[in-house]
């Protein structure tokens, strides 16, 4: 053989061999697929009842990019509070009752179609806000052009005998001249950051699909307690008694307990698909530590009005001030658990397109503070050692690229 034809050959196979060792890094070289998606995102291509028939259990289950979005209403429980400045002596509040509370949870995963492993995002929130508030009419604040607007047909102080004149607002930007006093009853704000490692396993006889799963778990729960009261100082007219001045003040007691709760958790995710529904369900445990920061201020606000000159003239509004005190912080740390269950059901509407239902409970079992610490003995202290259970259901949206 030539030596012109053994190099041509030489290079012939290396070629080949290169080709081929090219086409089986890209099978089995699975970081390359999370960036290898289809432009054309057929989100409504129609479905078909044998089409789901035909399919495997496995190819049912979400592959490659996955997200979701689900409306909650979940109902949450009291805190267990005590009368201000007793050093938690005696419960007043009805720690057993649940008030309504909505919310929103977004997840985003990937799933690695052959090596049935991937990475699940997910962030989950959720507000109580539950208040006793009593209305209390107040005095108008007019002073020439300063507010402008209303109707004028509400007496606000026709109990001192002043007529209220048209075109004249309470609160400015505001058509109305009343101020709500509210004290709260289950105030919080939850919000929960999850990023987990699955895991999918082969399908079972029947076509269900259990997927373990490990991660971390960040939950932020602020809990509000707070306190108002409102006063007038003001003399009666009706007894001849001269008017100085008349004061409206609104006193606030706020005690904002910030609770950080950091740590791991464990739990399985499983499917089963029937038809066009499919069902599913999520049990998760988690636990660590609670990093505990409990904030109290006071404000007081004063509105100032000049006495009339003529009994049945309006008072005039000369001044507003707002005082607030510097707060003072109480920390504590504590060790948290509890777990987090879910059960859906899903309707397939196109190929990659689903409408779900379902319910949740999330129940932090013990470490949590709420209702502050009871610093200046006006509103109400809390254990720093509470439970904090949100039931309800849940109603959203699947959509598997």
């Amino acid at each position: 053989m030539s030596v012109r034809k053994l190099t041509a050959s030489l290079l012939t196979a290396l070629a080949l061999l290169g080709g081929v060792a090219s086409v089986g890094a890209q099978e089995h070289f699975p970081a390359a697929d999370p960036f290898a998606f289809d432009p054309d995102f057929n989100w409504f291509e129609p479905v078909y009842d044998v089409d789901l028939a035909d399919m495997k259990p496995s190819k049912r289950a979400p592959t490659g990019w996955f997200a979701t979005y689900d409306r909650l209403n979940l109902y949450g429980s009291r805190p267990e509070l005590d009368e201000p400045g007793t050093n938690l002596s005696g419960t007043t509040n009805a720690e057993t009752k649940l008030d309504s509370g909505w919310g929103h949870r977004y997840e985003i995963g990937y799933m690695l179609p052959d090596a049935d492993k991937g990475w699940t995002l997910n962030w989950t929130s959720n507000n109580v806000h539950q208040a006793y508030a009593v209305r209390r009419e107040r005095f108008n604040r007019y002073n020439g052009g300063q507010v402008t607007g209303g109707s004028g047909d509400s007496d606000a102080f026709g109990a001192f005998g002043f007529e209220t004149p048209p075109g004249v607002r309470n609160n400015e930007g505001y058509s109305y001249r009343f101020i709500d006093i509210a004290t709260s009853e289950n105030f919080i704000n939850y919000n929960s950051y999850e990023l987990n490692k699955t895991w999918r396993m082969e399908p079972y006889h029947y076509g269900g699909i259990l997927e373990p799963l490990v991660g971390l778990r960040w939950m932020r729960v602020k809990d509000y307690n707070f306190s108002q009261s409102f006063n007038v100082d003001v003399s009666d007219p009706l007894q001849g008694e001269p008017i100085d001045s008349i004061v409206e003040q609104m006193t606030s007691d706020n005690a904002i307990t910030d609770n950080d709760l950091l740590g791991g958790q464990v739990g399985f995710r499983y499917m089963k698909a029937m038809g066009r529904f499919t069902y599913s369900s999520d049990f998760k445990c988690f636990f660590g530590g609670n990093y505990q920061c409990s904030t109290y201020d006071r404000t007081i606000e004063r509105v100032v009005y000049d006495n009339p000159v003529t009994i049945g003239d309006p008072p005039i509004f000369i001044d507003h001030d707002k005082d607030t005190t510097r707060p003072q912080y109480t920390r504590n740390e504590e060790f948290f658990v509890g777990f987090d269950v879910r059960g859906e059901v899903g309707y397939q509407l196109t190929r990659m397109l689903q409408v779900r239902a379902g319910f949740q409970v999330i129940d932090i079992a013990r470490g949590l503070w709420r209702g502050g610490s009871g610093t200046g003995g006006v509103v109400s202290a809390g254990d720093n050692d509470q439970d904090y259970v949100m039931v309800g259901g849940t109603f959203g949206l699947s959509l598997n690229h």
